[in-house]
């Protein structure tokens, strides 16, 4: 998926995200407007992918999105331990972030005929 979200902003702001599923046939597109992207060296990002992992199984996910989250933790954690000297804490670099961190667009934008109650 990639366009216009129906909400009015990109959800991701730090990244410009350019990807394309590779799990089946379809060959699904997809951008900043729908896609989030982490990086590997971020220190955060496996314990983020343990919660993701456990609220998966906690929602019913089939045991192949599971097992594909498992797989994908070790590589994380192989890849932090391989590249301990590019790893780091996840930051917002300032004045150059400032993009990142700017309040997020009013929802009445992008849903102008919701009532609020």
């Amino acid at each position: 998926m990639h366009g216009a979200n129906r909400i009015g902003q990109v959800i991701d702001r730090k990244f410009m995200i350019s990807e394309v599923s590779t799990e089946g046939g379809d060959r699904t597109r997809y951008d900043e407007n729908h896609g989030v992207l982490f990086l590997a060296k971020d220190n955060a990002f496996p314990a983020a992918l343990r919660f993701y992992r456990q609220e998966c199984a906690r929602l019913g996910a089939a045991a192949e999105q599971l097992l594909g989250i498992d797989l994908l933790i070790e590589r994380v954690d192989f890849y932090q331990a391989a590249n301990p000297d590019i790893c780091k804490v996840p930051d917002v670099d300032g004045a150059r972030g400032a993009h990142i961190i700017a309040p997020n667009h009013s929802y009445d934008i992008a849903f102008p005929n919701r009532r609020t109650q």
